[in-house]
């Protein structure tokens, strides 16, 4: 593991105007907090403040993409979907050809395919457990975000990565790595003005002699 933490210090306002030009974020947060409603996608908290909090989930979701090169991400995995962080947001960017959300709950995997379809995103949603799915390795990025990730858990993203390919946790992992064809940077980051807004940790599964 890279014991390296660097400090992104970002202004959520301008990295969304620079990464959704056209404001299609303002149209999923509409449709997100209308579904929110019927079912729990984002917390109480969140749906009472509405947009003030969704646009910086949608900053979180959007700032590992500054570390990713977009010309690398042909197939995209997000594993427990829930309402669309980070997936909808990374997909509204249009840099991601194929894509696949995995959601076990069958009412959130419903609202999901509702609000892609409101937004006229093509990806597929599968409704199972993730550990109960039949992916072929062949992710070129995958993210994970409100699931705990765990040693097996680990494994079975890692087997689903394309060499060369992006993990992306929105946290940090708390076991060792040590022996893994892999690199990682865990990064901490604060909005502009100071406010710590968490951090998250990028994987890169190796070539043949590569580093990060």
């Amino acid at each position: 593991m890279n014991s390296l933490q660097p400090m992104i210090t970002y202004d959520p306002v301008e990295l969304l105007k620079r990464l959704d030009p056209a404001s299609k974020l303002e149209l999923y947060y509409r449709f997100l907090l209308e579904e929110n409603k019927r079912v729990n996608l984002v917390s109480r908290e969140t749906g009472t403040s509405g947009l003030i909090d969704l646009r910086k989930l949608a900053a979180q979701s959007l700032l590992p993409l500054e570390k990713v090169d977009p010309g690398e991400i042909d197939n995209y995995l997000d594993i427990g979907s829930g309402g669309g962080f980070p997936a909808i947001p990374i997909l509204l960017t249009k840099r991601i050809k194929q894509a696949c959300l995995v959601e076990r709950t069958r009412k959130k995997a419903a609202a999901l395919r509702r609000m892609l379809l409101a937004l006229d995103i093509r990806a597929t949603i599968i409704s199972q457990p993730f550990e109960e799915t039949s992916l072929e390795p062949a992710f070129d990025l995958i993210t994970l975000r409100l699931v705990k990730l765990t040693p097996k858990l680990f494994n079975r993203i890692f087997f689903l990565l394309r060499p060369g390919g992006y993990f992306v946790y929105y946290a940090a992992p708390d076991f060792d790595l040590t022996g893994k064809s892999t690199d990682s940077v865990t990064y901490h980051h604060s909005i502009s003005f100071g406010e710590a807004t968490g951090r998250f940790t990028i994987f890169r599964k190796k070539f043949s002699h590569q580093t990060f």
